[in-house]
């Protein structure tokens, strides 16, 4: 558990000296039950919105952070589903 979701689970919130790392994310939990990922640096605007956070998450690139947020998303189509790859014009590609 990081310092960063020690401050932002603590009531009153007192942020931190240091910034959060670009690559530390929270799992937020909104006043309806609803949660999603979000970063850990955005931790007091979600938390004056009546957020919650619940978790941590140490997501080092791109790829890791799509497969954490969108699972499957990296997977060919489903068999029997449609997919179409389209090249750029002659005109747009000028």
């Amino acid at each position: 558990m990081s310092e960063f979701l020690t401050a932002a689970q603590a009531d009153p919130y007192v942020a931190p000296f240091a910034t959060p790392p670009g690559n530390l994310f929270f799992h937020y939990e909104k006043p309806d039950g609803d949660s999603f990922i979000g970063s850990a640096a955005n931790v007091d605007v979600y938390l004056r919105q009546g957020f919650k956070v619940v978790g941590e998450e140490t997501v080092d690139d791109s790829d890791s952070f799509r497969s954490l947020v969108s699972p499957g998303s990296l997977e060919p189509p489903a068999a029997g589903v449609e997919a179409t790859t389209y090249a750029p014009s002659p005109a747009s590609a000028a």
